[in-house]
């Protein structure tokens, strides 16, 4: 698995640790109530002369539900928690340091079928700490 996917999945487990009105899976957005998650453009911030790195990955968190409030306070809450968190995980190859609020939630729009689509976006800022190559 590569050292994206590990971080992406991690940021997962913490945000399914949360009660939503739906698990985070990663993805398109199912039929019915679903909140997804995907990387987004992103970027390497600094390399280091031992090549690790800090690297800021941005996560596109999409949510799809009847009720717009639901959906936007869920939205609103993994933002918040995130955050605000003093300890993040760690893993092989990498260190998560820092997630932040890249956007906060906002309306994508109504679906034919009344569900209301909205997004936002995570930075998880993690240290690339061995020099493994995907």
């Amino acid at each position: 698995m590569s050292v994206y996917n590990a971080v992406v999945d991690s940021v997962v487990g913490l945000i399914n640790t949360l009660d939503l009105f739906a698990q985070m899976t990663r993805g398109a957005l199912t039929t019915t109530n679903s909140l997804v998650c995907e990387i987004a453009p992103s970027n390497t911030q600094e390399v280091y002369l031992d090549k690790n790195s800090l690297i800021s990955l941005t996560l596109a968190i999409n949510g799809k539900h009847a009720n717009l409030q639901t959906l936007t306070d869920d939205l609103g809450k993994i933002l918040d928690n995130l955050s605000r968190r003093k300890e993040y995980p760690t893993g092989n190859g990498f260190e998560i340091v820092d997630i932040t609020i890249g956007n906060f939630p906002r309306t994508i729009g109504r679906e034919e079928n009344s569900d209301w689509i909205a997004a936002c976006d995570l930075i998880v800022k993690f240290y690339r700490k061995d020099d493994e190559t995907d």
